[in-house]
């Protein structure tokens, strides 16, 4: 696959329906489609995950 492509991965994957029908509904109050809103919250907690494991690496190297 070449990384230089943006949005050259694709996925699949299940949600219970009621899941899936809260995730709709906030779509829906955003106003914006299911699968931007699934890319939106999937790169926040990607992003989120990187500080904290950012965070963690600078406190274990100042305590070392």
């Amino acid at each position: 696959m070449n990384r230089d492509v943006p949005f050259a991965a694709r996925i699949a994957f299940r949600l219970p329906q009621t899941l899936y029908d809260k995730l709709e509904i906030w779509a829906d109050e955003e106003d914006r489609p299911l699968a931007n809103l699934i890319y939106t919250v999937v790169k926040q907690a990607v992003s989120e995950r990187e500080r904290e494991l950012l965070a963690h690496e600078f406190e274990s190297e100042t305590q070392g």
